[in-house]
């Protein structure tokens, strides 16, 4: 259409120059004074007219998709981020996976002696010094008559025994994990420190007054320090600590190393390289 209408300009531009604004009357007896071309210029153009409809143009088209383009280049940051969000979504995990960290993975519900094993001090022993007498044990610290040792049996006895006059023990009966004997005489049961009052010393009970040394030799608070055992037990174990000895009843390891942490982290004793490598060993199959 445009090159038709540039066509129809050719005459009419030269009418307007030639009559310079004049009236229609005018332009009637100026068209009458045309020139031969001019006469020419407009026939070709009435007879070619019917033509361009036939060759539809289209000039916006070219401009349209430049513009298409322009706007396919300049795509905004949203929609490229949506894209690519489009694009990783598939492999993204869910917020239920893997959330949960690796040292929580170790959780105290599947092993309840891993919160033990954290708490512990690792120090190098210090045996220098150790007397016995240091610590002063078998007391009666409530006054009733019955000291200490007395105390262990009547509460560690399977069958309840009758105390009378000076805490004598009538009757009763008392099993030894350690070893798994079972016996009717109190006599031929010893009470053991679990952590012996060496293996204290070395520990850093070395470094404690004279009351705190009385008060962990007498540790009722704490049921696991004091234990009723068969008397060769006790003496197969001396003062040595896990890494040395474990009790011979292997069903009761988990327990003594639980009890054996208990102590340590209660009274604040150290433990050394070995003891604590044997813990976790003895720890990782409970």
């Amino acid at each position: 259409m445009r090159r038709e209408r540039q066509l129809l300009l050719v005459p009419l531009g030269y009418l307007r120059s030639s009559l310079g604004g004049a009236n229609e009357s005018a332009t009637t007896q100026a068209v009458r004074r045309l020139p031969k071309e001019a006469y020419i210029a407009i026939g070709v153009a009435i007879i070619i007219s019917p033509l361009f409809s036939l060759f539809p143009s289209s000039p916006d088209v070219p401009q349209q998709t430049t513009q298409n383009s322009s706007q396919t280049a300049t795509a905004s940051p949203s929609e490229t981020e949506t894209q690519v969000a489009e694009t990783v979504s598939p492999v993204t995990q869910s917020p239920e996976e893997n959330t949960t960290p690796v040292a929580e993975e170790d959780t105290t519900e599947e092993n309840p002696l891993g919160e033990l094993l954290s708490q512990l001090t690792l120090a190098p022993e210090r045996p220098e010094g150790y007397d016995r007498d240091l610590f002063r044990h078998w007391v009666d610290n409530d006054g009733d008559g019955c000291n200490t040792r007395r105390e262990v049996l009547i509460l560690e006895a399977v069958q309840r025994p009758q105390v009378s006059g000076d805490c004598d023990l009538i009757g009763g009966q008392w099993y030894s994990v350690y070893d798994g004997v079972t016996t009717n005489d109190p006599s031929d049961f010893d009470i053991d420190h679990l952590i012996a009052l060496k293996e204290a010393w070395d520990s850093g009970a070395h470094s404690w007054s004279a009351s705190q040394r009385r008060a962990f030799a007498n540790d009722l608070g704490n049921p696991e320090a004091l234990i009723a055992v068969t008397a060769s037990s006790n003496r197969s174990k001396s003062d040595r600590d896990p890494a040395d000895w474990l009790p011979p009843n292997q069903s009761h390891h988990c327990q003594y190393i639980k009890d054996w942490m208990k102590i340590k982290i209660f009274w604040n004793l150290s433990v050394d390289e070995r003891e604590f490598q044997a813990l976790r060993r003895v720890a990782s199959g409970c």
